[in-house]
């Protein structure tokens, strides 16, 4: 990490390029940013809150999906982004030299500017329902959100850490990585409330998929509702901790010889 400081110029650079070639040659532009959670909020809140009446928590049903969404679809951007690095950049790192870590830390911090965005469609939602008077709206909890996005932005990067690594050895984990992708939103309470887990099995559950207490802290935040206690929270810290140091090394391990095998 610390020569990724030395190279934050580079870092720069690379976050740029990812933002221009995100939306290049695109019908909406960033507008997609704004468009694909509203969708997925409105068919999950007609068919899975509508038609077959998932809790969503004593709260609007909109609202509720927008903050768990916005968690996954980082989650799942940043892991789409740097499980296939070593391969989409072959030809940059067999060309020169520089910390490889950079590249996937650059898809982290693009990925956080469509975070922002779509943070701020939530904001204007609650002020929205809020002005209705079917919520509570905004709150102090709030300005604990970044420190959310830090926990969401280190688990969703040891998770590509290794996909990465692991893809660049073994090429079938890729077709993989989109179907893990899709059943992570189904294993996480993004459709459903954290609370719909058995009690006894939240902090098993917190440890197996630190995504599912991201989520809940997310609604937290937004919302002002939580069953997440803290036992749960410092078990999803923890291995996201473990994981982000195992993806560091296992990275740093593979860029040293992956290019005589790529």
């Amino acid at each position: 990490m610390r020569r990724a400081w030395e190279h934050r110029d580079l870092l720069f650079l690379f976050t740029l390029r990812d933002i221009k070639v995100r939306h290049k040659q695109t019908l909406l532009g960033p507008g997609w940013l704004i468009l694909q959670p509203l969708v997925w909020t409105a068919v999950f809140t007609a068919t899975i809150s509508g038609m077959a009446g998932v809790s969503t928590a004593n709260q609007p049903a909109p609202l509720f999906y927008l903050s768990g969404l916005i968690v996954w679809s980082y989650f799942s951007q940043v892991i789409f982004a740097t499980s296939q690095v070593f391969i989409e950049n072959e030809h940059l790192f067999s060309k020169v030299y520089f910390p490889r870590i950079v590249v996937p830390l650059s898809s982290l911090i693009s990925t956080g500017v469509t975070l922002l965005i779509q943070f701020i469609v939530v904001l204007v939602f609650l002020i929205a329902f809020q002005w209705m008077g079917k919520t509570e709206g905004l709150s102090w909890r709030i300005v604990a959100f970044p420190l959310v996005v830090l926990h969401l932005a280190a688990f969703s990067l040891a998770t590509g850490l290794i996909l990465g690594a692991s893809t660049a050895k073994y090429r079938d984990l890729g077709f993989m990585t989109s179907f893990l992708v899709q059943v992570s939103m189904f294993v996480t309470p993004v459709l459903y409330p954290f609370s719909a887990i058995p009690e006894q099995y939240r902090v098993a559950a917190s440890l197996a998929n630190p995504l599912a207490a991201i989520v809940e802290e997310s609604r937290w935040c937004l919302l002002s509702e939580s069953m997440l206690t803290s036992g749960q929270l410092l078990a999803s810290l923890l291995t996201t901790a473990i994981a982000l140091a195992c993806g560091v090394l296992l990275y740093q391990r593979v860029e040293r010889t992956v290019m005589d095998t790529i």
